[in-house]
């Protein structure tokens, strides 16, 4: 899951405590310092999450469409879903697909 997590607390091993927007709490181990909140990554029954740069999110999404071009796999780019996608990875500086728009 990719929620939205602000800092609530430290543990005894110095790992911030992370609450995220739907109310869980996790530890968030590489929680950057100085960061009033950061989209974190974590599987359903952890206690514990992963903090997601956008910037690495941006070029995942790129990369993932990417593939799906060069593999003939998606072959309707008007559906709302890849335009969404295509949209939040404008800019990271990797080939976009060859049909997007901005």
């Amino acid at each position: 899951m990719l929620e939205l997590a602000i800092p609530v607390d430290i543990d005894r091993r110095g790992n911030t405590i992370v609450e995220t927007n739907s109310g869980r709490e996790l530890t968030a181990p590489g929680w950057p310092q100085d960061c009033e909140f950061q989209l974190v990554a974590f599987h359903p029954s952890s206690r514990s999450c992963e903090v997601v740069w956008i910037e690495q999110l941006a070029e995942d999404i790129a990369n993932a469409l990417e593939l799906l071009n060069n593999a003939g796999i998606h072959r309707d780019a008007n559906t709302d879903w890849y335009q969404r996608l295509v949209h939040y990875c404008n800019g990271v500086g990797l080939r976009r697909p060859p049909d997007s728009q901005d």
